[in-house]
């Protein structure tokens, strides 16, 4: 496959970083708005709340399933195909005229949102021609991503609150069409990504240093939702802010992590795994302090703040730590590799919101924190184990 110039890569990455923040709108923007979903419906409260479980294992179950039999496909065309079953599923959800058949439309987007994040970042890892490069683009298309999980819930909400909640969806439907006809322009027809079979592939699920990282990963998105995903009662019924006020502070929220996730970019191109552990003590420090900072408004948005802008921090590290181990050493585990950190971060969304809703129903909506302090401790733990084995074998 011939070289690309350095501004046509720059131009695929961007494109890939919106593709990215697109699905990460698509699932997160129904967090903001399970109130109005259920009143459209006439469902309940809690009968609703269900979407998030479904979409995060739906997610997890079907990204390696679908990673592992369409590998030998050719890529460009995958990505293509993907792309319009995804913006099928995002228009039946814009116009569901009943619950059965939005929660199905939920069901399609999720099965292939996995396979699309994964397969976008496995092409940009190859098509840099360096490993600075090569961690830099891959970063950036991840932090497309993660700024989607925070951004795309206000985002969501402020949509709703001019026009519906509808209307979100239709825009994310604009957006995917709008990414398909740019990708189908500039992706390169033949990638450089090899075509193998699901023994070879599965070869990477033998590495123990690739089992630390799934369960760092799945604990490290558990600690965010473990409290974020009651962000709104949060905000309104314990901070006591008015809905107007509800937009605001959940637009400021998605704007830090912005900057969360761009920082965790920086942090993936200068091993930033081994840069994560002060970071978790902070957050530790933070949550431990939780149900107390929700006394009072300052406080409580002072907190969700400071939470907002480093838990985030360890996405784009950890995504570089299974492309890196993949790369040099099961070359045929790249697109799995891929798959592995938004898969089990779905994983640790549905996890943490289940022990989130039993903390709620104990506790109250104050004391998530404690709920997400459990998962960070353990977070913590195997990070120190992951910098120590990468120590002891030479890779830092």
């Amino acid at each position: 496959m011939q070289q690309l110039s350095n501004r046509h890569l720059n131009t695929i990455t961007t494109v890939f970083v919106l593709i990215a923040f697109m699905l990460g709108c698509n699932e997160f923007m129904v967090v903001g708005n399970l109130t109005l979903i259920a009143h459209t419906y006439h469902e309940s409260l809690p009968h609703i709340a269900g979407l998030i479980s479904l979409f995060a294992w739906t997610y997890a179950l079907m990204t390696p399933v679908v990673t592992l039999y369409t590998n030998r496909f050719n890529k460009y065309r995958l990505l293509l195909v993907l792309m319009l079953i995804f913006l099928s599923g995002t228009l039946i959800s814009s116009f569901a005229p009943n619950y059965p058949c939005f929660l199905f439309s939920r069901v399609v987007t999720a099965s292939v949102a996995g396979i699309l994040e994964s397969l976008i970042q496995a092409i940009v890892y190859q098509l840099a021609p360096n490993q600075k490069k090569r961690s830099a683009m891959t970063a950036l298309v991840y932090t497309g991503f993660s700024i989607a999980t925070v951004l795309g819930l206000p985002l969501g909400t402020l949509i709703a609150d001019l026009w519906n909640w509808q209307a979100a969806f239709i825009m994310v439907a604009g957006v995917t069409a709008i990414s398909t006809v740019l990708a189908a322009i500039l992706v390169p027809r033949k990638l450089a990504i090899p075509a193998s079979g699901i023994r070879d592939q599965l070869t990477l699920l033998r590495d123990k240093n690739i089992w630390l990282g799934i369960g760092f990963v799945t604990c490290a998105a558990a600690t965010l939702y473990g409290y974020y995903t009651y962000i709104r009662p949060l905000i309104r019924q314990t901070l006591g802010f008015s809905t107007t006020m509800l937009s605001v502070i959940l637009m400021l929220l998605g704007g830090i992590d912005v900057i969360s996730s761009l920082l965790s970019g920086r942090l993936g191109a200068k091993n930033g795994m081994r840069r994560l552990h002060g970071v978790y003590l902070a957050i530790l420090f933070l949550l431990a302090l939780f149900s107390t900072a929700m006394r009072t408004p300052a406080t409580g948005i002072l907190v969700l703040s400071l939470l907002g802008l480093l838990i985030p921090l360890f996405s784009s590290p950890i995504q570089l730590y299974f492309l890196n181990i993949a790369s040099s050493k099961y070359p045929a585990g790249v697109m799995l590799a891929s798959s592995l950190s938004p898969v089990f971060y779905n994983i640790g969304i549905a996890t943490s919101s289940l022990t989130a809703a039993t903390t709620l129903r104990h506790f109250g909506l104050a004391n998530l924190g404690w709920n997400s302090f459990a998962y960070a401790l353990i977070t913590l733990l195997l990070l120190a184990l992951i910098n120590r084995r990468t120590a002891q074998a030479g890779q830092i």
